[in-house]
């Protein structure tokens, strides 16, 4: 029965979800990246199947295409977002498996279930937060909510990441597993905020009404989900929802730009942070420093990002930030071992300012381009059908760094690194999303969706 009355029931709800979602990311980070390599490692889980486990999760959005009969039958949307952000919980119970005493084979068996079951619950819930977000915000002020909510979680999560490293770096020489025990802590409690601020967010959904347009409870709203029920003999194919969406103009748009950039960031992203450490050879202090200087500096651009994204349009910011974001690629293609340290300083700046708004971007065109009342299924389908892409464009990628450096490629007695062509190649995919943008989004006239973060009570 939480629903928005007034102006201020939307802001308070826009600004625990700041907070939730905040939580939300710092979590991420916490059981990704060197973090969890640092717990299978310690668990006797080898590098090649650390790499694999963490491509596996990819598939884990494809979990949420299953689900669309159930999602549509939802009238609201509080109860699974909550549910699902509960489960978390998981994450920080995996760090507590090093402490029971069993063999390492059983200790990585159960990491990589509870893992991939995070991970399931996190994609479900996913959809049904974003439609949930975009009913708060009104269409015309989410460049500038998106990119301050963007600059409080990248303080937060470098904030925590690096109290978190300063935990991990301190407890290896000790004892690692306190310091396990510790980031299971931090992740504990960071569900639990992120719990409690969904449960206190109000949501603009309105379940079963009666003829004067009120919203029923108790056993008026079972008697008319009865009703319901009994009128709808049968659910909409999953393969029906598909092709309805596919034969949508605006979705194929919307839904190719995802596609191309998942395609781009894939083939050459996963395998850039191994490049700097090995072939690059920098220091992991010179690494951090920099991307700690470059978050400062894409906390303080994001806002001005949104509201320029208000003025002149979300598709057409996100094209240019997409085009910065490519050039990122392009610099890393060009840095080799006697250019490093400049060359990832000027591909970091370049990086920040592309994720200031390249997230934000293609999540706001969207919402321009799907339709208010299918947008949460055709979210599932965008996160479901381009998370599977983005899994096996990632395997491509694997394949092609493998055969790229068993070539040994040498151009006028200059060595060619195979991360500098993957490079290359998602510089120029991402110049044909930056293209499609232009032709195809630009020009598109939006519907706006006017009932978003207005009451209509």
């Amino acid at each position: 029965m939480a629903l928005p009355e007034s102006k201020m029931d939307y802001k308070k709800s826009r600004i625990n979800y700041t907070a939730a979602d905040t939580a939300a990311q710092t979590i991420a980070q916490l059981v990704g990246g060197t973090f969890l390599a640092s717990l299978m490692s310690y668990s006797g889980i080898s590098d090649a199947n650390i790499g694999i486990i963490s491509s596996l999760v990819s598939l884990a959005a494809l979990s949420q295409i299953f689900l669309i009969n159930f999602f549509k039958r939802l009238k609201k949307y509080k109860f699974l977002v909550c549910f699902t952000s509960l489960q978390r919980i998981l994450f920080s119970i995996i760090y507590l498996i090093p402490l029971l005493a069993i063999n390492d084979t059983v200790k990585g068996a159960m990491i990589v279930v509870l893992y991939f079951l995070g991970q399931i619950f996190v994609q479900i819930g996913t959809p049904a937060s974003q439609d949930w977000i975009a009913s708060l915000v009104p269409s015309r002020l989410r460049g500038k909510y998106f990119s301050i909510k963007d600059s409080v979680a990248v303080f937060v999560v470098s904030t925590t990441m690096l109290l978190a490293g300063m935990i991990l770096d301190y407890f290896t020489e000790r004892n690692l597993e306190i310091g396990f025990i510790l980031i299971g802590t931090m992740i504990f409690i960071l569900t639990m905020i992120n719990f409690i601020c969904l449960s206190n967010m109000h949501e603009p959904r309105l379940s079963y009404v009666n003829e004067q347009g009120k919203e029923m409870h108790g056993r008026l709203a079972k008697k008319a989900k009865q009703n319901e029920v009994a009128a709808t003999h049968k659910n909409q194919s999953i393969w029906q929802e598909l092709k309805d969406a596919f034969g949508n103009r605006k979705f194929r748009k919307a839904f190719i730009v995802q596609c191309i950039y998942n395609f781009g960031f894939y083939i050459c992203t996963p395998f850039n942070a191994s490049y700097q450490i090995k072939e690059l050879a920098l220091p992991y202090t010179f690494i951090m420093f920099i991307a700690f200087i470059a978050n400062l500096y894409r906390i303080y651009i994001s806002p001005k990002m949104g509201r320029l994204a208000d003025r002149i349009g979300m598709a057409r910011m996100l094209r240019y930030t997409l085009f910065c974001l490519g050039l990122n690629f392009l610099a890393t293609a060009l840095t080799v071992p006697g250019n490093a340290y400049p060359m990832t300083i000027l591909s970091t700046i370049l990086s920040s300012t592309a994720w200031s708004f390249v997230g934000i971007g293609l999540f706001g065109v969207q919402l321009d381009f799907y339709k208010s009342d299918k947008r949460m299924i055709w979210l599932t389908i965008t996160s479901s059908l381009s998370g599977i892409l983005g899994f096996f464009v990632s395997i491509l990628g694997g394949v092609l760094l493998d055969l790229l450096q068993k070539a040994n490629i040498n151009i006028m007695g200059i060595h060619i690194y195979a991360q500098q062509v993957l490079n290359l190649v998602g510089f120029i995919i991402l110049l044909a999303d930056v293209y499609y943008i232009h032709c195809h989004m630009e020009t598109e006239k939006l519907d706006t969706n006017r009932s978003d973060g207005r009451v209509n009570i």
